[in-house]
């Protein structure tokens, strides 16, 4: 990403480097929000680590590197595709865990742009115990826009189960909504001054502090 694309690197790095995903659930109780306090602070733009596998449109995360566990855990991410028109082009994937700590997070992530000279972008989390959260990150800000991570009884738990995420956009009340495997999860709006057009959007996968690296990888499949 050199030149306008490493302005977008730049923007990423800026973005997680200043902030957690607050990745994991950290309270398994079955009551709505599980708020967290656990943050990554060490995140990286890693899309060497999304290895595409051929043309299955499949996109492989695979790493045992014990040089990304620390006591905070650590948040890898890739932005592969650009919003090229005014309006908002849908993202979706389908997300499957295949090994690693099930309470850490993986997921989409959309909309990185600058909004009145502040970074922002806009995150999707799940994990393989059924739980979601949704966020937003302004000038190196986290929040949850739902209070933290939730159950969603629409969710299949568990290593190698596949789950679709999608995020969309109603022009009508401009928000966005949250599907996963087809059923409306809820709806969010969209910042003030959000641009769609040139706005970036790709995959995210958090490493916890308690991995078992290197005997056991975190592995996430993504498919587009």
């Amino acid at each position: 990403m050199k030149k306008v694309m490493r302005l977008v690197a730049l923007l990423s790095l800026a973005i997680f480097a200043s902030c957690g995903l607050e990745p994991f659930e950290e309270d398994s109780a079955d009551s709505g929000a599980v708020e967290t306090e656990t943050e990554a602070s060490s995140m990286s733009e890693e899309s060497s680590l999304f290895l595409e596998d051929g043309d299955s449109g499949k996109f492989i995360f695979e790493t045992n590197d014990s040089s990304y566990i620390n006591e905070d855990g650590y948040t890898i991410w890739t932005t592969r595709d650009t919003n090229e028109g005014d309006a908002f082009a849908p993202v979706s994937a389908t997300v499957s865990k295949e090994s690693g700590v099930s309470e850490a997070g993986f997921g989409i992530v959309f909309c990185a742009q600058e909004i009145e000279g502040k970074p922002f972008m806009m995150a999707v989390l799940v994990n393989a115990n059924g739980m979601y959260t949704v966020a937003e990150v302004v000038d190196g800000a986290f929040s949850h826009l739902d209070g933290g991570w939730k159950y969603f009884s629409g969710m299949r738990r568990g290593y190698g189960t596949r789950n679709e995420i999608a995020v969309t956009y109603d022009g009508g009340t401009d928000e966005f909504r949250l599907l996963i495997n087809g059923e409306s999860v809820k709806s969010f709006s969209v910042p003030e001054g959000a641009l769609f057009r040139g706005s970036k959007s790709g995959f995210v996968v958090v490493i916890a502090d308690n991995e078992n690296f290197p005997d056991e990888p975190v592995r996430v499949v993504f498919e587009k």
